[in-house]
């Protein structure tokens, strides 16, 4: 069983019965000659020994990054929360004009409201309307009223019969 490049479990399991089948058949051999490398039983089976010992603690150190992934996920969006309710509490206690404060606490001051006039509301109502005729959009009413037609296919001709061929002779 050969893989160029196989996951933990199956690294691990192909270290395991290389060692198993080192110690069943080659320690009885004093010396082996591996890729020119003179080498013991002994030497063999400490490398497929590292193998599964730095594969096993990869394996349980990815396990503690994941659990320490979701904990840190967890108390972001605890962080998240509780800095929209400070934001929130600051200006409820203290006003829009708290500036200086809302800097310190790392807060953009919020954006200042345009001027909401009478005339200014009338004219976002004409520009959306302009908009929406522009655009050709309808609204939920004018949908419902359009209902699409499906187009009957028109009977196709019958293939006129072939007409035999006279050969021409000479």
């Amino acid at each position: 069983m050969s893989n160029a490049n196989p996951s933990n479990v199956v690294a691990i399991a192909l270290s395991q019965k290389n060692q198993a089948g080192v110690t069943k058949y080659l320690t009885a051999l004093p010396t082996l000659l591996l890729a020119g490398v003179v080498t013991t039983a002994t030497k063999i089976n400490a490398v497929f020994q590292a193998d599964i010992d730095t594969s096993t603690a990869l394996d349980a150190a990815e396990a503690d990054v994941a659990q320490k992934r979701a904990v840190q996920k967890a108390a972001r969006a605890a962080a998240i929360a509780e800095r929209s309710d400070l934001k929130a509490y600051i200006l409820g206690n203290y006003g829009e004009q708290a500036v200086q404060m809302l800097a310190d606490f790392g807060f953009d001051p919020p954006k200042p409201r345009g001027a909401q006039t009478v005339a200014s509301k009338a004219q976002a109502v004409a520009q959306g309307k302009a908009t929406r005729a522009a655009r050709g959009t309808k609204g939920a009413k004018q949908k419902a009223a359009i209902k699409g037609v499906v187009a009957t296919p028109a009977a196709e001709p019958a293939p006129a019969p072939a007409t035999p061929v006279t050969p021409v002779t000479k």
